[in-house]
């Protein structure tokens, strides 16, 4: 296991603790992976590795708690009345990027790449990370919300893990 995965692992495991570590583990794995591919294709990222990695995981980790309901888009996993889907909740329309449900409710690794583009998009627009988790949950960085505050602090915690670990 790299740090990297390990840093995110350790944070995700104290967040949510009532989550087993191998599905923790499973889930970052296939996240690093994803942020990886995303940063070597030409898309690229706006934000290094470990800051993406960190940001992707603090929207999933409010957004499904990591639950293999919401990965699988089981009643009980869907928001927004079933217009978003998977472990980052991503809705319905441009951001499911021509993806049917049924592909996107299948592949872990599409949800977090679906997730992750939308977390860029907002990023692009802004850098703040207050901005981006506004306009990740709203899709306007101007609106408040409590969904948005939460996944700003699991991103701190996460980010600070990395830190720790002198990853970056």
């Amino acid at each position: 296991m790299t740090n990297l995965i390990a840093a995110i692992v350790l944070a995700l495991h104290t967040i949510l603790p009532r989550v087993p570590m191998d599905r923790v583990e499973s889930v970052t794995t296939d996240l690093v992976q994803v942020i990886e591919e995303e940063a070597a294709s030409d898309q690229g990222l706006e934000v290094s590795t470990e800051v993406a990695s960190a940001m992707l995981a603090g929207a999933i980790a409010h957004e499904s708690g990591l639950q293999e309901s919401a990965e699988n888009c089981k009643p009980s996993g869907v928001g927004d009345g079933g217009r978003s889907v998977g472990l980052g909740q991503v809705m319905n329309g441009i951001n499911w990027e021509g993806h049917s449900r049924t592909e996107i409710c299948s592949d872990r690794k599409l949800q977090l790449r679906l997730s992750l583009r939308v977390l860029n998009r907002c990023i692009g627009r802004s850098p703040q990370p207050e901005f981006v988790f506004r306009c990740y949950t709203a899709g306007d960085g101007g609106v408040h919300s409590k969904a948005a505050r939460s996944e700003y602090y699991f991103f701190t915690r996460i980010l600070k893990n990395i830190n720790d670990l002198k990853l970056i």
